[in-house]
């Protein structure tokens, strides 16, 4: 009789996912517009399509010049890895959905630390929210970023889930992927303008190099990277940024930085709060809705852009 049970509540939960997916399918044929998110193991169309006339990301010789003048000792920079990938197609989904996902993630880093279950009602979620969550809550399933996922269709619009201790999706909810995000809004705008000027720009990053500031602290930065030789370096906070911004605005003055080319980007964050954290340090502080918007208007003013494509 156990097994029975056991049996009926894998089919009925089979049947669930399936009745999920095909909702999925269903809205986007409504919509005229493919399925948000890449498929499993692949990367989403935009990134694919934009990454093909990318200069080569790991082009950082200019970056560590610019560093090792201004007295920071290069530590070490962390190698790409197999999974950057994944990591990139997730966080890219979350940030580009975040209003829709932002409860959920709420609760996903709320019970992580002990791999705990948690439920989230959607009864007030519009149909694109609900589809999205789903979505997310689904791949983060399939690549074991969850331990468990079941969603309780109408009447209910149930999401239950367990968490998992996993390091790589700790990491990942911790706020890997805001950096992950906020690298690949950099390159998207990047092959963006270069496409719109026919023009090739000059292009490297570093994410997440550890160095030895002028004043011999330890220091790790999320991204840094130039275009046409103008620096930009980026920090994205999902939290916590209280304890950290004067620090960042103190760097930015060693490395002699524009305001406008250091920038915190926060999640959470009112703009009018944004606007005043500006003011008041030598950072730019921005939305992560309003990043993108921003770092396209700052790449545009880069000098020589719309002479040569290259940094006078």
């Amino acid at each position: 009789m156990a097994t029975q049970t056991d049996a009926g509540q894998t089919i009925v939960g089979l049947l669930e996912r399936i009745a999920v997916s095909l909702e999925t399918i269903a809205d986007a044929l409504e919509n005229k517009t493919p399925p948000a998110g890449p498929v499993p193991g692949g990367k989403t169309d935009v990134v694919k399509d934009e990454k093909k006339s990318a200069p080569p990301p790991r082009d950082a010789d200019i970056l560590k010049a610019f560093l090792e003048k201004r007295g920071v000792q290069i530590v070490s920079v962390p190698e790409e890895d197999a999974s950057d990938d994944l990591i990139n197609s997730l966080a890219l989904f979350l940030g580009k959905n975040y209003p829709s996902l932002q409860e959920f993630l709420g609760k996903v880093k709320r019970h992580m630390a002990r791999g705990g279950s948690f439920s989230l009602n959607m009864t007030e979620y519009g149909k694109s929210d609900v589809s999205n969550v789903c979505q997310f809550a689904n791949r983060l399933h399939e690549y074991a970023f969850l331990e468990q996922y079941r969603y309780e269709r109408a009447p209910h619009y149930l999401l239950r889930a367990k968490t998992t201790a996993l390091p790589a999706a700790q990491n990942f909810f911790s706020g890997k992927w805001m950096e992950r995000y906020v690298l690949q809004v950099v390159i998207q705008v990047v092959n963006k303008i270069a496409n719109e000027l026919r023009q090739a720009l000059d292009f490297g990053y570093l994410i997440n190099p550890k160095v030895v500031l002028p004043n011999g602290q330890d220091f790790e930065f999320d991204i840094f990277f130039h275009v046409n030789g103008t620096m930009f370096w980026v920090e994205a906070k999902s939290g916590g940024y209280q304890q950290h911004i004067s620090k960042y605005s103190k760097i930015a003055g060693m490395l002699n930085m524009e305001r406008a080319h250091a920038i915190v980007a926060l999640t959470d964050m009112p703009r009018e709060r944004c606007r005043a954290l500006s003011s008041l340090y030598n950072m730019s502080v921005t939305t992560l809705e309003d990043f993108e918007a921003f770092i396209t208007h700052q790449i545009l003013g880069v000098d020589g852009l719309f002479k040569t494509g290259k940094k006078s």
